[in-house]
């Protein structure tokens, strides 16, 4: 085990060739074999011998990262919901679904309106939420005078904010797999312990929050300002054409499309509480702890696991018998939609392996850091550091996904490390002997929750605001506007919410205050900020 400044290497390479390459999978590789090279260059040997220890230890940290019991459950269930949102997609179901409810769009606001809510309702996998709502709804945009350029934010910053708040997507088993690692790299045994963090962390994930927020100011205040303004104002100009449709969308489809998701989240559901409630409840508690005592002891991943082949059975099925869908095509899409999950699937296999070398037993990165900045960072300065470096490699690579994979496990176990150093060398601290009950503590530790959502905070900050993002891309793609368009207007928006989520989320979170205060805060600053900056187009001339 090495804590010397050679630690930060393979950290350091692999975001030094993420952000030159603008990829994540080669760079994370470099860096895994960069660590095993420095633990090899610690034992005897000349050259040769280190080249072919670290050759060694490169496939087995690559091997031993997969055949974890856990990591195998986040790759089923990423595997089995990606066939759920195949399934949807090849059976048409979803996309019927939503077009039906464009017919009781009257008005600009309304359709803005819509936009925002049927994003919020495909909250399970960014990539589907942005082809669905962004193919389906051109139409609806075109006949109301919004302009690709609307569309295509309303659509981008909906996609991953709500993928990445919600309990059952592509991105939960990720980030509670990355969160554990963190925590293990801190000495904590986080086993019974992860999903109970996760969900105290969700109020302090400000920016996917706040932009969700934002989304529904700009839609129901009808206003904008900057570029976004400029083509709103020339698309109010053309015709806006009344829908005269009346009838509504299938209930066959309806059922086919939602039904699915609810079996899903009822399946994980119950097995968390099936399985929470096989560890004791010690003394008094009340009834909102002895949930919280029941939801935290339950076996996460196996939940997921049992929903996501839930939700993928349901669908196949409901696709056979109502979308009356061939069990060809349903076989088909089950397949594309996991087929689409393997890039993702190997950058979290890489991560971990990249995660295990910088853990506290191996180069101890993370330690190491902790005791160069426990003097020259204030702890309390942390999670706006992780929010704008994460947001800068997100910005710089176009990849969240690989932006979360680097920074999460080493934030979480430098959040810990340096809150125990800043305890430490205080006066009134008791820590001699510092026991894992009052590690495990700290990460419950407004510190340690913001820092952890302050990784997926500023990627998906740097995603909105970067031209090489893949949901970006595809944002401009399924809208059919211009993608440098899409960027010059969408930029201002999620610089205005990226501004409000530092100087009155992550700083004052740090410090103690409500996350709950802060967001109380931030939506009255952001409408207040649309109604001053704000204005509507010109309206159409009769």
């Amino acid at each position: 085990m090495t804590d010397g400044i050679e630690s930060l290497l393979p950290p350091a390479v692999a975001i030094i060739l993420a952000l030159i390459t603008r990829r994540v999978l080669l760079p994370l590789a470099i860096g895994i074999f960069v660590g095993t090279w420095l633990l090899a260059s610690k034992e005897d040997g000349g050259a040769a011998y280190t080249l072919a220890q670290s050759s060694k230890h490169f496939f087995l940290t690559i091997y031993q990262s997969v055949r974890d019991w856990d990591h195998l459950h986040v790759l089923a269930f990423t595997l089995l919901l990606g066939g759920m949102v195949g399934v949807l997609e090849s059976a048409g179901s979803m996309a019927r679904m939503i077009s039906g409810w464009t017919r009781r769009v009257s008005t600009r606001r309304g359709g803005q309106t819509l936009i925002g809510f049927t994003g919020l309702l495909i909250f399970f996998d960014d990539y589907a939420n942005t082809l669905l709502v962004g193919g389906t709804m051109r139409t609806t945009a075109e006949r109301y005078g919004i302009s690709r350029a609307k569309l295509a934010y309303l659509v981008d910053s909906t996609a991953a904010p709500v993928a990445g708040l919600t309990l059952v997507s592509t991105w939960v088993a990720t980030e509670l797999s990355y969160l554990q690692t963190g925590l293990t790299d801190a000495g904590i045994d986080a086993t019974n312990m992860t999903f109970s963090v996760f969900l105290h962390s969700l109020p302090y994930r400000f920016y996917p929050l706040l932009a969700l927020w934002f989304v529904f100011v700009i839609a129901r205040s009808g206003k904008d300002f900057g570029p976004m303004w400029e083509e709103e104002n020339a698309a109010s100009r053309k015709p806006i054409h009344p829908s005269r449709w009346t009838s509504s969308t299938s209930w066959r489809d309806t059922v086919a499309a939602v039904m699915p998701i609810v079996i899903c989240l009822i399946v994980i559901s119950g097995v968390l509480i099936w399985t929470g409630l096989q560890t004791p409840v010690e003394g008094d508690m009340s009834t909102w702890q002895t949930f919280g005592h029941v939801i935290g002891n339950g076996n996460s991943y196996l939940a997921l696991v049992a929903g996501g082949a839930a939700g993928l059975v349901v669908a196949g099925a409901l696709a056979m018998l109502l979308s009356k869908v061939s069990w060809e095509l349903v076989a088909m899409g089950t397949m594309e939609g996991m087929f689409q999950m393997l890039p993702a699937m190997a950058v979290l296999w890489l991560a971990w392996g990249l995660s295990s070398l910088t853990g506290a037993d191996q180069l101890n990165t993370g330690g190491y850091l902790a005791s160069i900045l426990d003097t020259r960072l204030p702890v309390e300065w942390l999670p706006t550091c992780v929010f704008l470096l994460a947001a800068f490699i997100a910005f710089s690579t176009g990849t969240s996904w690989g932006t979360m994979a680097i920074l999460t496990p080493l934030s979480v176990a430098l959040s810990i490390n340096l809150q125990q150093a800043a305890l430490a060398a205080s006066d009134t601290a008791v820590l001699v002997g510092l026991q894992s009950t009052a590690t495990a503590s700290l990460a419950m530790s407004p510190i340690c929750l913001a820092t952890f959502s302050s990784v997926l905070a500023g990627a998906i900050f740097g995603d909105h605001c970067s031209p090489l993002s893949d949901t970006t891309v595809l944002s401009s793609r399924a809208c059919d506007c211009d993608h440098v368009l899409h960027v010059r207007t969408q930029m201002p928006y999620a610089l205005v919410v990226g501004v409000t989520c530092i100087l009155f989320g992550t700083l004052p979170a740090s410090w103690g205050i409500s996350p709950w205060i802060s967001l109380l805060i931030s939506t009255a600053v952001l409408w207040l900020i649309v109604r001053v900056l704000g204005k509507p187009p010109q309206t159409a001339a009769p």
